[in-house]
């Protein structure tokens, strides 16, 4: 499996959120870990020609969240991602009803030995009417030129979504794209990929668990400005996901998604050999709703 830095990763992240729990309200905390086939090995050459599912990535995510006041807010978090590599992120946030505007630093850590720190802003938009409809859309991207030495890299992610609500769900349109280009000792490499998705988030008042079933298109590239031909993964993807609400202060989050059919383009000669899936599971923990904090 590909670490690419996650055990950096998680003890900064322990450091940062624990420093900001020491002095928070309303506090929201989150772990996740997350493993996978469905996705290339950052060393794949522009002379591979076939994708067996043998690498295997795995990563890990921390995050927390906490309202300021009624209408501003602040969020952090450090992920993993088998394109972009590793990523942390702050965002304060403004919401109103109709409304919600976020702006925050955005950062690439350790994807490489010379470049530690890559600086980047983060923006979000929300529109809707509440209980009818909404829009969103949020963009995370790297702050730099050309990639001039060896180890630049630039990281982009954009995610526009459009929802709208019947009883007891929430139905989902998306588009999510996802960058990372890196300049190598021979080559600049850029890894792409593009998901258009659609997902139903099932629940029902006083029911301690919701169901969130999502059906999508991916297309995974890896491309090489030297001209080389790209390396292009196509897959229909079908994933489920579980929320169950333990207690005030706990949730327990669990899903999978696995291609349904995955076909090749470019340099890609047939079709995978194994089952393509990524699979995750996660805990999400209320600080304020905790036993002992009511006793401090």
């Amino acid at each position: 499996m590909q670490r690419g830095g996650i055990s950096r990763i998680a003890v900064v992240s322990a450091i940062l959120v624990t420093l900001a729990a020491a002095s928070a309200s309303s506090l929201d905390l989150g772990l996740q870990t997350w493993a996978g086939n469905l996705g290339f090995a950052t060393d794949r050459t522009s002379t591979d020609t076939r994708f067996p599912g043998s690498h295997y990535f795995w990563g890990l995510s921390l995050y927390g969240s906490q309202p300021i006041t009624d209408k501003f807010g602040f969020e952090t978090g450090f992920y993993s991602d088998p394109v972009l590599r590793n990523i942390s992120y702050a965002l304060f946030s403004y919401n109103e009803k109709a409304i919600s505007l976020g702006v925050g630093p955005f950062f690439g850590l350790f994807n490489d030995r010379g470049t530690l720190l890559k600086s980047g802003i983060s923006t979000s938009v929300k529109l809707g009417l509440p209980g009818v409809v909404f829009v969103s859309f949020r963009s995370d991207s790297s702050i730099g030129g050309d990639l001039v030495q060896e180890g630049d890299y630039l990281q982009q992610r954009d995610d526009i979504s459009f929802g709208f609500y019947v009883p007891n769900a929430i139905c989902t349109l998306s588009l999510d794209t996802r960058k990372f280009e890196q300049k190598t000792d021979v080559d600049t490499v850029v890894d792409s990929l593009t998901i258009y998705s659609f997902s139903t988030d099932i629940f029902q008042k006083n029911v301690p668990y919701r169901l969130i079933v999502k059906f999508s298109y991916q297309s995974l590239v890896r491309e090489f400005i030297s001209g080389a031909a790209a390396t292009t993964l196509n897959s229909l993807v079908l994933g489920t996901e579980v929320d169950i609400t333990m207690t005030d202060s706990l949730l327990l989050q669990a899903g999978i998604e696995g291609s349904v059919y995955s076909f090749g383009q470019g340099t890609l000669v047939g079709s995978s050999e194994g089952f393509l899936f990524r699979t995750f599971a996660g805990v999400k923990v209320n600080v304020d709703s905790l036993p002992f904090m009511s006793r401090l």
